[in-house]
């Protein structure tokens, strides 16, 4: 049996399709009072074979899944938990906006003093662990993953690798974080 298959207009979530004694409601569509709406923005689909009419989203934002690897900005760094807005998932460039959550597990310094993972601003590579409540939970754990590069917190000017601790070659001030293995090689690989 052949499907004929149409395309119509750009509609909004909440456009009327179609009435309900004319279509059925179809993917990305419901029916409200008798009046078949859009769901989300997209082009209209009527599939006049099984009589429906539905959306066809204009961009489908794939949200990373478990054991994708992510690279982003630390947007906001408290003591047990980060905040980063993803830029890249697996290498490739992702313009979805979508933020992950880093838990922090503890880590003691030298004399009592508690190790900082990360901090605002930093580049980090982090693995997805859960997307758990459509929430995008993240881990720096591995040795390939954690701070890729960072900006000095005194003058700005870019760190570089200093056997486990990150240097600043204006100022020299040295900071301590969660590095990747790469840290400081450039360019920068997402």
């Amino acid at each position: 049996m052949m499907t004929m298959k149409s395309q119509g207009k750009t509609v909004l979530p909440g456009d009327a399709l179609a009435v309900s004694e004319e279509f059925l409601p179809g993917k990305n569509a419901y029916d409200a009072d008798g009046t078949i709406r859009a769901l989300l923005m997209g082009t209209q689909v009527k599939d006049l074979a099984q009589r429906e009419t539905g959306v066809k989203p204009v961009v489908v934002a794939k949200m990373p899944s478990v054991g994708d690897v992510v690279t982003g900005q630390i947007e906001t760094a408290q003591t047990s938990v980060s905040n980063m807005k993803i830029y890249y998932v697996n290498g490739l460039p992702s313009s979805a906006g979508f933020v992950g959550i880093i838990f922090l597990r503890e880590e003691r310094g030298g004399r009592g003093m508690r190790r900082t993972q990360v901090k605002l601003g930093d580049i980090v590579r982090a693995t997805v662990v859960s997307t758990m409540n459509a929430m995008i939970h993240l881990s720096i754990n591995e040795p390939h993953l954690g701070v890729v590069a960072t900006l000095c917190s005194n003058c700005g000017r870019p760190l570089s690798d200093e056997g486990g601790r990150a240097q600043c070659y204006e100022c020299g001030n040295q900071e301590d974080r969660k590095f990747a293995d790469d840290f400081g090689r450039q360019p920068i690989q997402p």
